[in-house]
């Protein structure tokens, strides 16, 4: 079982340490992205820029060899006739030369006729011995009928100028008559990187490598010419040929980086799609997530230390004071008033150690004076069980003057003397409630004994349905009504009739106390009603039974009074408890 000192150990790492460790976590990952974001769309309008100033400096190219191919020299040289002399088609080669040779930026030309003989090459290459360009782009050069048709700068197989070292651009276009629009030759134009490399340079502080990459992932240019021809190996290659503009954190290099995207306008012979990418080195751009995330780690190292120092120099003392209270309180648990609480030097302990030892002296001081007054109390029961001998003394008495009074024919005393006893015993007995049978009895042996009191001035009649016999109800709650009827009702008169029934609904019982008497007075009977006391007796028996009846059954039970010149009714109303077992 783990002792609360290192529970307290490992909530204070939970609710401290892991709070540290997640909202740097989550700053991390939020910064990333927003670095991530921000980076990417800086990247994505930089790539635009070089996307658009590419496709200036192609179309500068292009508007160049449109000079070229309508020029004079090249049209009379392609229409020349065999008959020339060797002084006039060397003639003819020098002006060509120094037309394109004026572009700085075209590096080797070749000139084919219509039929696909070499006519010049600028390398002095011989026409017999020069090898034709790629079929493919005949064929598109055709298909484009006289526009502009590209090739990337990596190697291909069977170039005019493929003796070349360096790597550089290739422009073909067919040559049409000005006139006519017949076609009268081919002409390749090799350019410089140059044309590329000054557009894709970049001055930025960042490290970044900008890409131009087909279908097939290989790179097509790069400013950095090693990598041209070889392929972009990262494996979302399919997400950044996706045809949209984005970004991702991919491996390249053995090194995780940030690779944005987009589709370049510029479209090259065979390949139609061309991507333009650019990736930045992560660790390069990340040096502020690093610092967050290495002040999440000091600050959870910190977290830990003080974990350790509050432990050694806090935690301990608390956790060795509670326990010591809890095996205290497991002594006092066990009746040992005795234990007692060390002095402790920490105020906050040395005041908790005060408060229980206090404590515990003080219920040993209540314990005792407990005893002496459960003392006192066992010796008042005794007295009172000594004195329970008097009702039972009291029973026999009047159980000795009925005998008496049967013997000398005083019918009436001994009828006197059994109902007396009768009232005697319910009155006495302890129990709050009786059944409904035994009420019943005892207010019949009050009114028997009011009869003869009374000499026979009144008469009483008692109708109780059978399924309410044995039914619970407060004891001694019908005498006192009679007991009213009796005193007020009647005025001395003969021929009073006092009326009592019992009847239920599924949930309550209802007495029904009926007398032909002189009814309550209006303000009297008002005065009842709203349970104010009055200067006269006439009603406190009532109001001392409804308060009885409000007390022990709740405000929902009580009495009601109804009262005119031709008597009154009084309801009287109690809960049913069906099924449960009275003592009788």
């Amino acid at each position: 079982m783990m002792t609360f000192q290192r529970k307290m150990i490992f909530a204070f790492l939970v609710f401290v340490l892991l709070p540290i460790l997640t909202i740097g976590f989550v700053s991390n990952r939020i910064s990333t992205k927003i670095l991530q974001d921000t980076i990417s769309g800086q990247t994505v309008q930089t790539l635009k820029v070089l996307d658009r100033n590419m496709m200036a400096a192609v179309t500068e190219v292009n508007h160049f060899s449109d000079y070229v191919v309508s020029s004079g020299e090249i049209q009379s040289f392609l229409k020349s006739k065999k008959e020339e002399t060797i002084f006039e088609l060397y003639s003819a080669r020098q002006s060509i030369a120094g037309m394109l040779y004026a572009n700085a930026g075209v590096q080797q030309f070749a000139l084919y006729s219509n039929t696909g003989a070499q006519l010049y090459q600028s390398n002095n290459q011989s026409a017999e011995e020069g090898p034709f360009f790629p079929e493919r782009l005949l064929q598109e050069m055709r298909e484009k009928k006289g526009s502009a048709v590209w090739l990337s700068p990596a190697a291909v197989p069977q170039h005019p100028f493929q003796q070349h070292q360096s790597l550089f651009l290739t422009q073909g276009r067919i040559i049409n008559d000005v006139n006519s629009l017949d076609p009268l030759g081919y002409i390749l134009l090799s350019i410089r990187l140059d044309l590329f490399d000054n557009v894709f340079m970049s001055e930025s502080e960042l490290p970044s490598t900008e890409l131009l990459i087909n279908k097939d992932g290989k790179i097509l240019y790069a400013v950095e010419h090693q990598l041209i021809g070889k392929k972009l190996a990262v494996n979302s290659l399919k997400q950044v040929q996706s045809g949209e503009t984005g970004f991702l954190m991919d491996e390249w290099n053995g090194e995780k980086h940030l690779i944005t995207y987009m589709p370049s306008r510029f479209q090259l012979s065979g390949d139609n799609e061309v991507w333009i990418v650019s990736l930045k080195p992560w660790h390069a751009l990340s040096s502020e997530i690093v610092y967050i995330r290495n002040t999440t780690f000091l600050l959870g190292l910190l977290a830990l230390l003080a974990a350790v120092f509050f432990n050694v120099f806090y935690l301990r003392r608390i956790a060795g004071f509670i326990q010591a209270l809890n095996c205290n309180m497991k002594k006092v648990e066990n009746g040992d008033l005795s234990a007692r609480m060390h002095t402790y030097s920490l105020k906050e302990l040395a005041g908790l150690s005060f408060s229980f030892n206090q404590m515990i002296h003080r219920i040993g001081e209540l314990i005792q004076r407990i005893k002496k007054e459960e003392e006192k109390s066992r010796q008042a029961e005794f007295k009172v069980l000594q004195q329970q001998i008097n009702p039972h003394f009291l029973y026999n008495t009047l159980e000795s003057i009925n005998a008496l009074a049967a013997m000398s024919g005083q019918k009436d005393i001994s009828k006197m003397t059994i109902n007396l006893g009768r009232l005697l015993r319910i009155s006495i007995n302890g129990k709050y409630e009786v059944p409904v049978q035994r009420e019943i009895s005892h207010v019949v042996s009050y009114l028997e004994i009011q009869k003869v009191r009374f000499d026979h001035a009144f008469t009483y009649e008692v109708d109780i349905d059978d399924s309410l016999a044995n039914e619970p109800v407060l004891k001694l709650i019908l005498q006192p009504l009679v007991e009213n009827i009796l005193a007020h009702a009647f005025d001395q008169q003969e021929n009073g009739l006092i009326s009592i029934r019992g009847t239920q609904t599924r949930t309550t019982g209802f007495f029904w106390v009926r007398d032909n008497g002189t009814g309550i007075p209006a303000d009297a009977l008002r005065k009842l009603h709203k349970k104010r006391e009055e200067s006269e007796e006439r009603g406190h028996g009532i109001r001392n039974v409804h308060e009885r009846l409000n007390l022990y059954y709740g405000k929902k039970y009580g009495l009601m009074v109804c009262s005119s010149e031709e008597g009154t009714i009084i309801q009287l109303s109690f809960p049913l408890k069906r099924g449960d077992e009275q003592d009788v």
